[in-house]
């Protein structure tokens, strides 16, 4: 059985498919993975989620 490796669902890049997730965040009630680049992206701006 082959495993596949989760990759980043950041809901503001939807092109993103780095599978180095760094952390979760809850989005619209859901726990979504976030690599490390898209994590310091995020962090720079002033979103809300």
């Amino acid at each position: 059985m082959e495993t596949l490796a989760e990759h980043c669902k950041n809901p503001w890049n939807g092109k993103c498919t780095a599978s180095d997730v760094q952390l979760y965040i809850y989005y619209k009630n859901k726990q979504v993975p976030i690599c490390q680049r898209c994590w310091n992206q995020i962090a720079d701006k002033d979103l809300e989620w």
